[in-house]
């Protein structure tokens, strides 16, 4: 259970590094990092071809530092977020379509303080590789610091490697939730309309990454649009990988909401331009406001039974009862 716990540690700090430009000193103060780029390299990779793809390492020490290249597969976190998990134990059974397998081994490079090295990773796809999607990471680590000391894998950076091998590919997504929220909890009535969310959740049936992307148009009980959501409109936008769900989130800007709102979220993807539509509706109305409407609603009942019994009680009524 250490060991495991201590796995998923290194790997959480791993994806940190990986995501950002560079990875944070050693606790010693000992300055041992590299700023590397790009962050992330999207190519496709015939059956049969090699690619060569660079990346930029640099020394931002003052002194001379060697970096030793790790090949690792990544998938997606496990909270829908999109991040990478990157797979940091090599041990572990490699995925049916391997980054791994096809990449060369990258020798270990010295550089020069304040230096840039250029790293080639090569990437050769057989002639019988599966058609799909392939994902790894290229990170690198320093073998050695000033006082001689190596550092530890986590303290690591590096590049991701999105990998698109052509054939028979499938592109399909497939709606999980579409929802309003509020702060994070989805519901179909609120009291407020502070914090609104729409949240939108996809899952990849495919064998290759997706990145939807659209709108969301939020109408009023009129029809009329108060509000439109760029949906995934980033660069580069957010990918979906084959076999995992991902979780869009987007804020509501508009704060005056009351009554009946629909959303339609129109959303395409993949290289044919399949389009995605889907509808939900959610209520906004006051806590006053239904407080106020209970009470005029029991006020109104008592007034009804109120008068029932009145007039039933009444001697008029009585008298027509005896005769």
């Amino acid at each position: 259970m250490r060991s495991r716990i201590l796995l998923q540690v290194v790997s959480l700090i791993g994806i940190f590094g990986l995501l950002g430009s560079s990875y944070a000193h050693a606790a010693s103060n000992v300055a041992n990092g590299f700023k590397l780029s790009p962050v992330r390299i999207d190519a496709t990779i015939e059956k049969g071809h090699s690619v060569t793809e660079n990346v930029f390492v640099t020394n931002v020490n003052s002194y001379q530092i060697t970096a030793k290249a790790e090949i690792n597969e990544f998938t997606a976190s496990n909270d829908e977020s999109g991040s990478p998990a990157v797979i940091l134990d090599n041990s572990q059974p490699a995925p049916a379509n391997s980054f791994r397998a096809f990449t060369s081994t990258i020798p270990d490079i010295t550089i020069d303080a304040g230096q840039t090295a250029t790293v080639p990773v090569t990437i050769t796809v057989p002639q019988n590789a599966n058609s799909g999607g392939y994902y790894g990471a290229v990170r690198f680590v320093s073998v050695n610091t000033a006082n001689g000391q190596s550092v530890t894998i986590s303290a690591s950076v590096g590049t991701i490697f999105l990998i698109t091998v052509p054939g028979k590919l499938t592109e399909q997504l497939q709606l999980v939730d579409f929802s309003a929220a509020q702060n994070g909890s989805t519901a179909s009535f609120f009291s407020n309309s502070k914090n609104l969310q729409m949240v939108t959740r996809l899952q990849n049936t495919g064998n290759i990454h997706l990145a939807p992307n659209g709108k969301i148009n939020i109408t009023d009980g009129g029809g009329k649009v108060v509000e439109t959501i760029n949906f995934n409109n980033t660069n580069p936008r957010g990918e979906v990988l084959p076999g995992t769900t991902r979780k869009y989130t987007y804020n509501i800007q508009k704060q005056d909401l009351f009554g009946r709102y629909s959303a339609t979220a129109y959303l395409g993807y993949g290289t044919l331009g399949q389009v995605l539509t889907v509808k939900t509706s959610f209520w906004v109305i006051p806590f006053w406001i239904l407080v106020v409407g209970g009470i005029a609603l029991v006020s109104i009942i008592g007034g009804i039974t109120y008068v029932v019994m009145r007039r039933r009680n009444s001697p008029r009524h009585n008298a027509h009862v005896k005769k």
